[in-house]
């Protein structure tokens, strides 16, 4: 975080299903990647070298967690959100003004908080892809599939070892713990 006053909302995704849903993103864009032929094997050792968009996910997320505990960041997981959106929701809105966003959003029978939790669901998100991008006539939509464990459909258990091994390397055990049981055997 570069500014003590801004409040900054860092959401970490498992790395195995990152490297899935940003090679899918990858080669879904060809005008913007030149990736539309590209095979995941590949994709996977430039995920794992850091030589995609955004730089090294390990040193990013590195550099996230030192700030954790900073009063000015909210550090989520992507896993917790998709297993309870209502309170993820909630949980980003303490954190932005405990004393009105909360408040806001619970009043008149959770009005405000059901709109928000129904436009940001993946079923609304799909109805207008172009919402969130430009044309990927014949790539698969922007919005796949949103999931937690669908690592499994393109990594071997050879490269999911490689990105465990990674996680051990820049990560202590604690650390592993507070990320949670996907970043952890």
């Amino acid at each position: 975080p570069q500014n003590k006053n801004a409040k900054y909302i860092f959401v970490v995704r498992n790395p195995k299903d990152c490297v899935v849903s940003f090679y899918h993103h990858t080669v879904g864009f060809p005008r913007h990647y030149n990736f539309a032929d590209g095979h995941f094997d590949t994709y996977f050792n430039l995920f794992l070298n850091g030589q995609v968009d955004h730089g090294d996910y390990f040193d990013f997320t590195r550099t996230a967690l030192n700030h954790k505990d900073d009063p000015n960041v909210l550090f989520l997981r992507y896993e917790n959100g998709r297993a309870n959106s209502r309170e993820y929701v909630l949980q980003i809105a303490k954190f932005l003004n405990e004393d009105v966003y909360p408040a806001k959003l619970l009043a008149d029978n959770e009005r405000l908080l059901n709109l928000v939790l129904e436009h940001s669901s993946l079923k609304s998100m799909k109805k207008d892809p172009t919402r969130w991008c430009s044309d990927r006539m014949g790539y698969q939509p922007f919005i796949r599939r949103g999931s937690t464990g669908g690592w499994r459909e393109l990594m071997s258990v050879d490269q999911a070892n490689k990105l465990q091994e990674r996680l051990d390397e820049v990560f202590s055990k604690e650390e592993l713990e507070f990320l949670g049981e996907h970043y952890h055997k």
